[in-house]
């Protein structure tokens, strides 16, 4: 993940919370590795909260093994049966004491878009429908389940030394 637009430099520094669409974003296949996935989000969370950020996971999907478990880590909300992602962000920003330039998110799908919109940064993978590419500020290329998350670790560190 590569930021050199210095309007995003700058934006990012508002960002408090990070989000993520979960099909997609943090789990790529149906033959996803769930403890791998669980194990990268208790690591991701842990380190966002030593530093202040806070994690969430916001998801059309009903709850399931998966998001329940995802909800018991430390420091992740985790919003479930989400097709209006912007209302359910913006009660979880209201409980955090937050508002939507204090958010980065990341979503692949038409579902993302108003949410995407709305965020201080908008992410997508390089895998996202042409229609959400349209509304980001950059791509990056995800390969392995969960690998969003170090990438994203790697980013607030490097901009944390700018």
């Amino acid at each position: 993940m590569i930021i050199s637009n210095k309007n995003i430099k700058d934006r990012i520094k508002n960002v408090k919370i990070f989000l993520f669409d979960l099909d997609g974003v943090l789990i790529l296949r149906k033959d996803r590795n769930e403890e791998e996935l669980l194990e990268c989000m208790k690591e991701f969370t842990q380190k966002l909260k030593e530093d202040n950020y806070f994690a969430g996971v916001i998801t059309a999907r009903d709850d399931d093994d998966l998001t329940n478990k995802l909800s018991l880590i430390d420091n992740c909300s985790v919003v479930t049966a989400s097709f209006n992602k912007v209302g359910s962000v913006e009660k979880l920003l209201k409980k955090l004491n937050l508002n939507f330039s204090n958010v980065l998110y990341i979503g692949d799908d038409m579902l993302d878009i108003p949410l995407l919109q709305k965020a201080e940064i908008a992410i997508a993978p390089s895998s996202a429908r042409r229609e959400v590419k349209r509304v980001i500020d950059f791509t990056v290329d995800i390969t392995v389940n969960g690998s969003i998350l170090k990438s994203v670790l790697e980013m607030i560190a490097r901009l944390s030394d700018v």
